[in-house]
């Protein structure tokens, strides 16, 4: 009985694993491909977000945290290795390394536990016995929450760094990005989350 256990239980784990470096793979994909950003003037717009809530939704806010870890780690690997792409990132990371991995890191682990916590607490719901919605609120929360954290982490961490280089209000740049580009990608997240949420829950992550 012990075996059988430990036997069900090792191979939960490892479709686990697998699952996971399935979202990573993308992640990364998406960051050093044309796919991943929507560059809207000195700001790059992202779908990135997508994989991280998908995987929060499917398996939970631990999986969240670390594919958010991940998003966050592929967005300071582009600015290393692809420096402009992104150039209020690559401002920052110029001035002031340590500063810019706090603000690539940190809003998106947030991001990816909270879209968990939200999508276990809307599970519960039983009114969405499709779970439908519950994907769908999750994609949209998510989403805003990425631009929420990582705009009010630029402008609470690195404003005056980015208004001495640029002469720019940066208050006034995080909302108009927010609304231009946070509530479509916002729209855009809340479908594909759900459709792809549901797609997968009835396969692989069965």
């Amino acid at each position: 009985m012990e075996k059988a256990v430990s036997h069900s239980r090792t191979h939960y784990d490892t479709r686990r694993l697998v699952r996971m470096a399935v979202l990573v793979a993308i992640i990364f994909l998406l960051a050093f491909t044309p796919l991943g950003y929507l560059v809207i003037g000195p700001i790059a717009a992202t779908t990135i977000q997508m994989p991280v809530i998908i995987g929060a939704v499917l398996m939970g806010p631990t999986a969240g945290a670390i594919l958010g870890g991940f998003f966050g780690l592929s967005a300071l690997l582009k600015v290393i290795t692809m420096p402009g792409a992104d150039l209020f990132a690559t401002t920052i990371m110029t001035y002031s390394p340590f500063l810019y991995i706090v603000i690539a890191m940190i809003p998106r682990i947030l991001m990816g536990w909270l879209a968990g916590l939200l999508a276990v607490g809307l599970k519960k719901m039983s009114f969405d016995k499709s779970g439908m919605v519950g994907y769908a609120i999750t994609g949209f929360v998510g989403s805003m929450l990425n631009t929420i954290f990582y705009l009010g982490a630029l402008w609470l961490l690195a404003s005056n760094v980015v208004a001495t280089y640029y002469g720019i209000d940066v208050g006034a740049m995080v909302m108009t990005v927010a609304t231009t580009a946070g509530i479509p990608e916002a729209i855009v997240s809340c479908i594909v989350v759900a459709a792809v949420s549901k797609a997968l829950s009835k396969s692989l992550f069965k």
